[in-house]
This record gives C-alpha cells, structure tokens and sequence, in this order.
C-alpha cells in the first residue's frame, strides 16, 4: 500500500468515526423514551441509565469543535436537555385533539431529522466569529441580577420539597405558609417578569457563547443553560394550565402522584432530578466566572463550582427520595 493510499483510508475511517460520534446524540435520544417506558414496566434502573443520555451529549458536545460540525455539536448539546424537552412536548400534545400528532412521534421526527443532519454534515472551515464582549457583559450582569431574585425563590421551593422527607403532610404545611409570600400578586409578577427575561437573555447568552466553550465547565454551564431555558417553559405551562385551565392545585399530590408508578408521569422522575442539578451546575459555573474575572485562583473557583454542582446533585436526590415515599 502507497503513503498516499494509506493517508485516504486513514481519512476515511476519520470521518467514518467522526460522522458515528457526531449522530450518536440523536440515536441515544431516540432511545430516550424506551428507557423511561422501561423504568415504569421493567424497573427503576432504566430510569438512571436515561439520566445519562444527557451526559452523552454534552460529552460528544464538548468534544466536536465548533467551527468543523456547528449543527452537529448544536445538536449534541439539545440531547442534554432530553427529559425536559420529553416532557414539554407530552406535556403540550398528548392531551390535545387539535392535532393528530403526539409528543413521541414529534420526537421521534426531531431527532430521526437530528440524526440525518450530524451524519451529512460536511467540515466547515469558516473562522468563528468573536462575540460583541461589551454587550454581553452588560447582559450577562442582568441575567445575573435577575437570577437572584429567581435563587430566593428556588431555594425556599427546594427547602418545600425537601420537607418530603417527612411525608405529604411536612410539604404541605411548608407550602402553605410560603404561599402567603410567593403567591402576593406584586410577588408573583416580580417572578415571572424575572422568569421571563431570564428565558430571552439566556437564549441570547447561549447563542453567543457556545462557539466559545473551551473548558469542561463552561459546556456543562451551556448545556444546563438550554436544560433551564426547556424546564421553565414545560414547568410553568404545566403549572399554568393546572392552576387556570383545569382549577388544580399544584401541590403536594399533583407533583408526586404516580412517579414511578403511572407510564406517563414516570417521565417526570429525571425531568426533577436534573433540572435542581442543572440550577446548581449553572448557578455553580456562574459564580466560578465571577471569581476568576476577580482575580481568583482558578483552583478556588473550580472547586467552589464543584461544591455547589454536589451539593445541588445531593439535594435533587433528597427531593426525588421524597416524592417516591411520598
């Protein structure tokens, strides 16, 4: 065999091998809504294998090179936000009659498209363009701000959930006497304007700087970002059209009612343990900017991040523990 034959038949097991790893999200979504069918009919490890479907993504995400497979690693980062994104889109269609269409054959459409795209696309070779720094700053310290008002609210319905240890009872009565705050019309208002813009400027946020995500953290904050951004949308059109369309408290009983035990609510299981575990990821990669861009250590910031991306996977694990023996 000749060098110049070698070199094309090592080209070609490349962009064979490149082209499996860049579709591999898309299939691993796909396979997403067996494993949560299997987590309800066959057994609870089904469900924790579906938690790494997310983490296959960002991993390939992180690893393909923006300016080579932009769509492909675009892609890769959406498969990070599956069990949000599975259950927005149950949540808007499987119980609606204006469409003959359901939320697993939309999603089997999505990622069969998905996959399609990562498999044929060409390398792309066009120079990534630099963000506009100034107007980001100034929009990522608003996204800032308006994340501590989201933070206070956060942490007292994490404190709520956390009362499921207890029982339905302990939640219920924590619930009660945090709705006399969170439940003030000015309150309520205050919160979903913050909700609101937190959902644009992230996106926009997003947009600009996942081109640019070169360290392990910062994917994992690009990834839990687009988490949020889906959580949010699914989980207050959920809460919304319970409260006002089907005059359901959304309490205790609504959110932990058939878990592990109803096929269709099972879904919801890793939808709740990922999406405390991306507030505090995101939250976590935060902070650890703000120290560096202070002149901190970057050994301080990263650990600082790790601590709190623990603590918050601690935490998302109590609260599911609670709400299974609820």
């Amino acid at each position: 065999m000749t060098a110049a034959s070698a070199s094309a038949v090592s080209g070609l097991h490349l962009a064979g091998s490149n082209r499996f790893r860049r579709t591999v999200p898309s299939l691993a979504a796909l396979a997403y809504p067996s494993l949560i069918w299997c987590g309800q009919a066959v057994g609870p490890i089904f469900l924790a294998i579906a938690v790494g479907i997310p983490l296959v993504g960002v991993f390939i995400a992180h690893a393909l090179d923006h300016r080579l497979y932009p769509r492909s690693r675009w892609i890769a980062f959406a498969v990070g936000g599956t069990p949000a994104l599975y259950s927005l889109l149950g949540g808007w269609l499987d119980f609606q009659r204006v469409v003959a269409l359901n939320g697993l054959q939309v999603w089997t459409c999505i990622w069969l498209a998905f996959a399609g795209i990562a498999f044929w696309e060409r390398p792309s070779h066009s120079p990534t363009v630099s963000p506009q720094l100034l107007r980001q700053r100034r929009l990522a310290l608003a996204h800032g701000i308006s994340a501590m008002v989201i933070a206070c609210f956060a942490a007292a319905h994490v404190l709520n959930h956390l009362g499921g240890l207890w029982g339905g009872e302990q939640h219920t009565a924590i619930m009660h006497a945090l709705r006399l705050v969170y439940r003030n019309p000015i309150v309520e208002t205050v919160l979903l304007a913050s909700i609101t813009f937190q959902l644009i400027s992230g996106v926009r946020l997003l947009v600009r700087k996942l081109p640019h995500t070169a360290h392990w953290i910062d994917s994992l904050q690009a990834a839990a970002a687009g988490y949020l951004v889906v959580f949010f949308l699914s989980h207050l059109s959920a809460v919304l059209k319970a409260r006002y369309l089907r005059h359901v408290d959304t309490n205790w009983s609504w959110a932990a009612d058939g878990l592990l035990t109803d096929p269709w609510t099972v879904r919801l299981a890793p939808y709740y343990f990922l999406a405390v575990i991306a507030f505090g990821v995101h939250g976590g990669a935060g902070a650890r900017r703000v120290m560096l861009n202070h002149g901190r250590a970057v050994q301080l910031a990263d650990r600082t991040f790790c601590v709190v991306a623990a603590g918050a996977a601690a935490l998302s694990g109590s609260i599911i523990v609670g709400l299974i023996r609820g």
